[in-house]
């Protein structure tokens, strides 16, 4: 079987075909039960492509159909995957689904895509499903990806026992006729929007849609660069690939188009600790992690003797003049690049190492905005980071902050030029994949500048912006400040919504995105904020929260950071602490505060919140400046139900969990109108 079509079916088997037990293509300790175990399970191309097959043939037999739905309710793991490429050879559509929804959520959204199957990545998953079979039509299938303990219903499957009846039950031969029988135009999915403002809406995505996209995020000079020349990296996937983000950017761009192997972490809390066993190639992430690593070092170095400091803060410099060069498509002048080797000898190489990303090609941050801080900072310390930003209606990716030609109408193939970006591969891909950092030897730093000088200013990457709109798509800004977008990744409707539908479009074709943003002189995007974020206070001053939030955040001492003020006298503002910062700063007082309780009602605690607010409030105009602060005890999570599964703030949710909190910010406060 040829499997010619452009789907991501047809391109997973065309690549599994290809590679075989060549090749590596999912890592986890999920053993062949699916159950977690301590040490890491290597999967080839064949044998993922084994077990779709065999799963695939299993949910026909259980009388999946072309256009059924079949929801999908797991982290992300191997077999999220091969369950992922078995609905599609069956012919169905997916409906992802979120782990941290509740047995009323779950119940709502299989009703609404009329999922008939389900499948649960544990136990605990599948009972929530029977559960909510008490609310709904019972299912015809109920499928779990570990093993079950005990009595069950009859409806209820394990993942091994759907493929051993897919393998009696039909030939893979009929099971490959209807894997190529997928057409581009067929529809793959169903992704529920995360609902921070109202009720989730499906967003409905073809093969088509999700095919655009790859192709335009693995667009840049080195991406293509590596698949040419077949250079293997190997991602950590941590992300939800329920979400569009992650599966884009890890499972489709990096697994099907690039042939890249993919390693599994089970959780994010236990990343930093991943990541250092691992020592990735690339890690698709979210703000938070590139935050907790600027927090971390500069927390560290905080603590060291006022040698190291000076050190480190001449290392930065030197760091932060590069990053500013490349920004501005200057060159780098020979000076610089012998400032930066020092550097990396005396402070970024041993950083690296520590937090184990002394192997790291590229690392990407998206689904929320990016202090330009930190953003400089990760990329001084010699880590390709880049931003990205996109919806779930854009199969993700509209803008990609990528190192490509300023001008695109120029060509990489001459000879000359395309001798360069080999080298430029070579430097920053290949030797960087395999621990050799071009600013850690004294020739790889010369060859760097050489290169720079011949083309380097027409290489463009602004750091702090989501970069320019990827190939194919238009964007313009509306009067109001809104962004629209055009292109063939862009989605055609919502499931069942038509007035909905409507409503995200102009009259002239255009998506409206709800974020407000601007594009400078060279095209590089800049989000202000959500739409819906913007506010008003009762003086009649408009706020955009989201950059404010940012700056606390940036701040030592402070993780999370919301602001409130719509329709309000004037700007209050709910803090999450960085614990174990502070936890640290209490200790080195001789403080006595064991609980996070105890922590926050510290009076000296307290004055240094407070101080870090004053810090930001210097910064901003008077109407945008935080009066008063709560600090909570608990962090916002996804799984309490503040943070949606892309890490972004639930405003209506949180505003309503800590009325309290808020309300007294106002109550006898007597503030004046800002």
């Amino acid at each position: 079987m040829v499997f010619e079509k452009d789907t991501l079916c047809g391109l997973f088997h065309r690549r599994a075909l290809r590679l075989g037990d060549a090749r590596r293509f999912l890592s986890s300790r999920f053993n062949d039960l699916g159950v977690l175990t301590d040490e890491y399970h290597h999967m080839t191309w064949k044998t993922v492509r084994d077990q779709v097959i065999d799963f695939a043939r299993g949910l026909v037999v259980l009388g999946v159909a072309a256009g059924d739905r079949v929801a999908l309710l797991s982290e992300s793991r191997p077999r999220w995957i091969i369950a992922d490429q078995a609905i599609q050879g069956a012919g169905a559509i997916e409906v992802p689904l979120h782990t941290t929804l509740t047995e009323d959520e779950l119940a709502w959204m299989m009703a609404d895509s009329g999922a008939r199957v389900i499948v649960t990545s544990t136990a605990d998953k599948a009972s929530m499903a029977l559960r909510m079979e008490e609310k709904t039509a019972p299912l015809p299938a109920i499928i779990v990806m570990e093993p079950w303990n005990g009595d069950r219903p009859g409806n209820l499957l394990t993942f091994n026992e759907v493929m051993e009846l897919g393998r009696q039950g039909i030939s893979i031969q009929e099971m490959e006729d209807r894997i190529d029988s997928v057409d581009p135009d067929d529809i793959t999915s169903i992704i529920y929007t995360s609902g921070t403002t109202g009720t989730p809406k499906g967003v409905v995505l073809k093969q088509k849609h999700w095919m655009a996209n790859m192709k335009q995020a693995a667009n840049s000079i080195l991406m293509r660069r590596q698949r040419e020349r077949g250079i293997t990296l190997t991602h950590l996937v941590h992300l939800p690939l329920s979400h569009a983000y992650g599966r884009t950017s890890d499972y489709h761009v990096g697994g099907l188009y690039q042939g890249n192997i993919l390693v599994f972490t089970e959780r994010f809390e236990s990343l930093g600790e991943t990541i250092r066993e691992i020592r990735p190639n690339v890690i698709i992430s979210v703000p938070r992690l590139y935050e907790k690593l600027y927090d971390r070092v500069h927390s560290n170095v905080a603590g060291r003797s006022p040698r190291v400091q000076s050190i480190f803060k001449w290392a930065n410099t030197a760091g932060m003049d590069f990053t500013g060069a490349m920004a501005e498509g200057r060159v780098p002048s020979l000076a610089l690049m012998l400032r930066l080797w020092i550097a990396n000898a005396l402070v970024f190489d041993s950083v690296r190492k520590r937090a184990g990303l002394d192997r790291l090609v590229l690392a990407v941050s998206g689904g929320g905005s990016l202090s330009g801080d930190v953003c400089n900072f990760v990329r001084s310390l010699g880590v390709q980071l880049n931003e990205g930003y996109g919806l779930t209606e854009t199969c993700a990716v509209l803008n990609f902050n990528e190192p490509e030609f300023s001008d695109r109408s120029l060509k990489e193939s001459t000879a000359w030029r395309g001798r360069l970006i080999d080298g430029l591969v070579n430097l920053l891909v290949r030797g960087q994949s395999q621990g050799r950092n071009p600013f850690a030897s004294l020739s790889r730093i010369c060859t760097l500048y050489f290169i720079s000088r011949s083309i380097g200013s027409m290489l463009c990457i602004k750091p702090g912006t989501v970069g320019r709109p990827v190939i194919g798509t238009d964007e313009r800004i509306a009067d109001d400040g809104e962004i629209l977008a055009r292109g063939p990744q862009v989605f055609e409707e919502y499931w069942n919504l038509p007035h909905e539908t409507g409503q995200a479009f102009t009259e002239d074709g255009w998506f409206r995105t709800g974020d407000i943003g601007w594009f400078d002189d060279d095209g590089f995007l800049s989000i202000t904020d959500r739409k819906k974020n913007l506010f008003v206070t009762s003086g009649g001053q408009n706020i955009a929260p989201q950059p404010i939030e940012l700056a606390l955040t940036a701040q030592p001492g402070i993780d999370q950071a919301i602001l409130i003020g719509d329709g309000r006298k004037y700007c209050t503002a709910l803090i999450v602490p960085d614990f174990e910062k502070l936890f640290q700063f209490a200790e080195s007082m001789g403080l006595a505060a064991s609980t996070p309780e105890g922590l926050v009602n510290t009076p000296e605690i307290q004055a240094l919140i407070r101080s870090r607010v004053d810090e930001v409030n210097r910064r901003v105009p008077r109407h945008e400046q935080v009066k008063y602060c709560s600090i909570l005890t608990e962090p916002f999570r996804i799984e309490t139900g503040e943070l949606t599964p892309s890490m972004k703030m639930k405003r209506r949710v949180i505003e309503e969990k800590f009325s309290r909190e808020i309300e007294a910010m106002y109550r006898d406060r007597g503030g004046e109108d800002t």
